[in-house]
């Protein structure tokens, strides 16, 4: 038995390939079914209703240095809504999603497992601040927050 351990793991974005998201924090998001209580009088029991809802993944990484990895996220945000006009909006709605995988690596930072996530829309993108003021350097930590259609669960091979 070897325990999953928490501090090894990545993100990627299949629409960003080249930028990989180092991460200060991933959640695997909560799954919940409805259900309906069924039953008569004397006993009553709980059958599976028709809906999923899945949380927000939500995760927090390191800004990089010429700010690449935050930029990408902002740029797909700003084509989602119209910021200065109605140009800027993505024509195609596919390009509003993007797959995306979380790996879980581990000790020799080997990815073994990986929990992809289909359709992934940015929701929420934490801003920043620049401080000169501070006495220690810190790396700048952002959240960011996605909605998605789906995750699977599967053993890198």
């Amino acid at each position: 038995f070897n325990p999953l351990l928490s501090t090894n793991f990545k993100f990627e974005l299949m629409r960003i390939p080249n930028v990989t998201y180092w991460c200060t924090s991933a959640n695997v998001p909560s799954v919940n079914i409805g259900n309906v209580e069924v039953g008569n009088m004397f006993v009553k029991h709980h059958v599976p209703g028709s809906s999923i809802e899945m949380d927000d993944l939500k995760l927090s990484f390191a800004v990089d240095e010429e700010f690449s990895n935050w930029n990408e996220i902002y740029k797909w945000m700003r084509g989602l809504v119209p910021f200065e006009n109605f140009r800027e909006i993505l024509s195609n709605t596919e390009n509003y999603y993007s797959d995306g995988i979380v790996y879980c690596l581990n000790s020799a930072k080997q990815p073994y497992i990986r929990i992809v996530y289909k359709k992934l829309l940015p929701v929420s993108l934490d801003g920043f601040e620049l401080n000169s003021a501070l006495n220690d350097v810190d790396p700048i930590i952002v959240n960011v927050r996605f909605k998605y259609e789906s995750f699977d669960v599967e053993k890198v091979t």
